[in-house]
């Protein structure tokens, strides 16, 4: 008697509960959540110029609005230098985290948006599908950025927040234009707060 009810009491919460495994990993899959995004300081003498700003559509959707103006054309002659920094356990910015040079700004770009890309240029009102992208200005009523989940960028990374600064510059070396983006990447299973 004492096993069946034993059985049945087994059976039963084996029956009800949920199989939930979360496990507390340093990485993993994650989930790209986009907390600001900013053109850098100084812009002045920029001829690719930055004019957007994240908004907060609803609880869980964040949209780019805002433009981009190209007063030359966003092609492969110009290079992207791409600088992560990561939150400190104790606060701060520690830079240096990942770093990413590469020529041919335009076509690495579109190669790291992946799939996101064509959304992004649709959303911006862009002409142009491949690069060059031609000069002007590309402005947009809002893009979300759940549609930048479909990147070309790696599948598994360490959790945190990151600060990521990417420069352009021609063929001088000379920066013309910058823009910067504070990220989470956090576990699948988590909500922002």
């Amino acid at each position: 008697m004492i096993f069946k009810t034993f059985g049945l009491i087994l059976f039963f919460s084996w029956s009800q509960s949920k199989s939930i495994f979360m496990p507390n990993l340093p990485f993993g899959e994650y989930r790209f959540v986009i907390d600001k995004l900013y053109p850098c300081g100084s812009r002045k003498n920029h001829t690719i110029q930055f004019n957007y700003y994240s908004s907060k559509k609803a609880s869980n959707i964040t949209e780019i609005k805002g433009n981009i103006t190209f007063l030359i054309p966003f092609d492969d002659n110009l290079t992207i230098d791409i600088n992560v920094s990561s939150w400190g356990s104790t606060g701060g910015w520690i830079p240096n985290y990942y770093i990413l040079i590469r020529k041919n700004a335009c076509s690495s770009i579109r190669n790291l948006f992946g799939n996101s890309w064509l959304t992004m240029l649709n959303a911006f009102n862009v002409p142009a599908y491949r690069c060059p992208i031609p000069v002007g200005t590309y402005i947009t009523s809002g893009y979300d950025l759940t549609k930048f989940e479909d990147n070309g960028l790696p599948k598994v990374f360490f959790y945190g927040k990151y600060k990521v600064v990417g420069r352009y510059k021609n063929v001088e070396n000379k920066e013309v234009g910058c823009f910067v983006g504070e990220i989470n990447l956090i576990r699948p299973w988590e909500t922002t707060i």
